[in-house]
Order: structure tokens, then sequence, then C-alpha cells
């Protein structure tokens, strides 16, 4: 190692997402030194394309749990910062046939037996709510006035915020290039040409995650997925109110919620595009992704778009944002202790769900860095649930397993899913 050292720190974290940042934030709200290393700027990855949508029900109470408790962390910030960050629009999903609709009754059913005020809408109040949207081959529609999005930018911008206020350096244009191990146990960091030494590193890269893992001499099961989503400009014929209940439309795959009076429908294909990270080089950036309105998945999005919002289509007026995001073979994240090497964690893989989950995530890694254990149920979001699995040591493997995931967020019926 070289003898240049940077002052000590309790905790590194790799990457200044929201994930990242989160933690960041937590581990020093309890007294922790933290530095945090950025390998471009503060949101430069997948934070910066992300849409926010928060839908608190999810396929278990203890990941529902984690949304609902996480808006607390996010009133929190809101009043320590002065900033909205949660725009609470309420959020639909529709059915336009009789399974679908079947999975509206169970999402109803299950989300009041989660303590969520979730109701049957007509296809009339439906109309009424959106009336931009098709509406006259709908079934079935359920409502929770508590669900919305959260601002990306407003959200890091808060977490940074607090965690400088209580010490936090962050670091940024530092890639890590390497990760000091020594008998099995995490070192440090050296980073854009700079040590760091410390007990604790969290591996907080996003799609970067299973190359960080790899260069602590151990694996991560993640993939690096693209996705797309359009936001149309505003249109005085179109009017998309500020507070416009998001929609879930699975049979089309697609989402949506307004954005400064225009609309964001992003989707969700059965064949998604996969990215080897390693091969971007190390000046990428994915501001710089660039999405053609000739390109097929773009045209897919458009497709169905179309298909629910009749007035969306090739002309419209829109920018298209293209994204990577990163999937598990399960679709849940890897959050904790790593199975070979003590003193590394990881905080990564959200698989289109960062910003959402980040409030309470970066609790929960601060539990778990700390105190060995949290107070949430976090057995399905173990970093290590992966290690006894032999067969995804092959990349080859992890990736065809985390496209699957990813392919059956939207399309298949599924009546007992709650996922989105």
């Amino acid at each position: 190692m070289s003898s240049t050292q940077a002052p000590g720190a309790d905790v590194l974290v790799i990457g200044g997402g929201v994930a990242g940042a989160s933690t960041a934030m937590q581990l020093a709200l309890r007294g922790q030194r933290v530095v945090v290393l950025e390998r471009s700027l503060l949101g430069s990855g997948s934070t910066g394309r992300a849409a926010g949508l928060l839908g608190q029900l999810r396929s278990t109470r203890a990941a529902t749990r984690m949304l609902v408790e996480g808006l607390e962390v996010v009133r929190d910030l809101e009043g320590r910062t002065g900033t909205q960050i949660f725009v609470q629009t309420g959020s639909l999903r529709i059915a336009a046939d009789a399974d679908r609709a079947a999975e509206i009754a169970d999402h109803v059913h299950m989300g009041r037996e989660a303590g969520l005020a979730i109701e049957h809408l007509t296809r009339e109040r439906v109309a009424q709510l959106l009336p931009y949207m098709r509406t006259d081959d709908l079934l079935d529609a359920c409502y929770c006035p508590t669900d919305g999005h959260l601002q990306p930018a407003e959200l890091l911008a808060a977490y940074v915020r607090v965690a400088r206020e209580h010490g936090v350096e962050f670091r940024t244009r530092s890639p890590v290039d390497e990760v000091y191990v020594t008998a099995g146990r995490v070192q440090g960091v050296r980073a854009a040409g700079q040590d760091y030494f410390a007990p604790i590193v969290i591996n907080a890269t996003g799609p970067w995650s299973y190359l960080t893992a790899a260069k602590a001499q151990t694996r991560l099961a993640s993939a690096a997925i693209g996705h797309y989503y359009l936001t149309t400009q505003p249109q005085a014929e179109i009017p998309v109110d500020r507070y416009s209940p998001a929609v879930r439309d699975r049979a089309n795959r697609i989402y949506t919620r307004p954005e400064v009076g225009g609309l964001i429908v992003g989707i969700y294909e059965s064949e998604p595009q996969g990215y080897d990270m390693e091969t971007l080089g190390d000046d990428f950036e994915m501001s710089e992704l660039r999405a053609a309105r000739t390109e097929l998945r773009v045209a897919l999005l458009l497709d169905a778009a179309g298909r629910r919002f009749p007035w969306i289509n090739e002309r419209t007026p829109m920018h298209i944002t293209h994204g990577i995001m990163t999937f598990t073979p399960d679709g849940k994240p890897f959050c904790g202790p790593d199975a070979e090497i003590a003193g590394l964690f990881h905080c990564a893989a959200f698989c289109g769900h960062g910003i959402v989950q980040s409030p309470a995530i970066g609790q929960i890694m601060a539990q778990l860095v700390l105190d060995g254990t949290s107070r949430y149920d976090v057995s399905e979001i173990e970093a290590d649930r992966y290690a006894d699995f032999p067969e995804l040591a092959d990349r080859a493997a992890v990736k065809a397993r985390c496209h699957a995931a990813y392919g059956s967020y939207y399309g298949a019926v599924a009546r007992t899913d709650r996922q989105s």
C-alpha cells in the first residue's frame, strides 16, 4: 500500500447515490466518522435516472413496513431542510380483464390487512381522476391515497446536507481501484491514487456492485439492466395536474406519474437490455446515455404508452430517459455483511426501488454495521443469501436469472404479487 493515508474513518462508503448517502447519514447520526467515495458526481448513477414511484404495499409485511416507516424519515428530512421530497399523489392499479380484476381484489384485501387505505374505484371515478387516460376498457381499479413519489434530486440533496452537518466527508471523482483485504478482513480502499483505511467498507455502487465485490475478492449476484421511460412536455390540451395519481398498468407493463405538467411513462419489458459494466470504460457517465425514438426498446415503450394514453405517439413532444438499474435473481436488494470478507457490507441492487427504499435502508445498514442486527426483518434482503449457490458463481447464470426477474416484474398475472 501507498504510505499516503487519508484521515482515519470508522466507515468508508463506496457510492454516492441515495443508498450510500442515506447509509452515511444514518451512521453519522450515530456518531460515526464516515467518508463517501464517489466515482463521478453525487447522484450521477442510477439515482439520477430514477422516477421515484412510491407504492407502499409490497409482497411481504416486512417490505411494506420498510416503505411505510421510511416515509417518517422523509418527513424528518423535509423538516430539517425545508424542502418537499415526497409528493403525495395517490396511486392507481387498473385492470382491463378478469384475471387482472382478480389481482386487484387480492391487492385491496392485502392492503387493508396491512393497514393501508386502499379502495376499489369505478371506471367513472378513474376517468374523473385521470381525464387524459383511456378508461373505457377498465373492469376494476384500486386507489391508495397515501402513495405518491419521492423526488430523487431533492432526496439525495437532503441526505447529503444532513450527513455533512454531522461530519460526513464526500469525495467525488474518486473511483475505487482496489479494495484492500488481509486475512479475510477488509482494511480499506485505494481511490484516485489515495489510500483510505477503515474497519468497515460498504459497497453501495449500484450497477457496478458486482465489480466492487470482485475487487474485494468476493462475489455479488447482481446484474446491470437498461431501463427506459419517457416524459412528455406540458400540453395545454392535455393538462396533467401535479397531484394526478400515479398509475400501474401491469398488463401493458407500464407505470406512470405526473412530472412538471407532463407525464412520466416507464416500461418493464419482458426481454431487457443487459450491460457488462466493465466494458463501458472508466470514464463512462450514465447521463450520456441516449435513446433514439427509432430504437426497438423506445418503440416498445411508445406502443405500450399509446395503448393506455392514446395521445402519446412518436410525434408527441417528450424526452426519453435511458438509465441502468441493478437486479438480483429474486428481485430483492443485497443489504448486509458479505459472506466471506469480514467488515465488508453490501448495500446495492435495489431492482428499480432504490429511491423509495433508501430512507429505511439507511437505518437498516447503520443498525447492521453498529449493532449486528436490525429492528427490521431483513431475512429477504440479506447480502449473503446466495453464498451457497454454486450455480451462481457463473456470470452468465447470474445475468440470466436477473434478467428473468426483471422480465417478470410486470406482465404475468400473479394473484399474490404486490411488487412495483
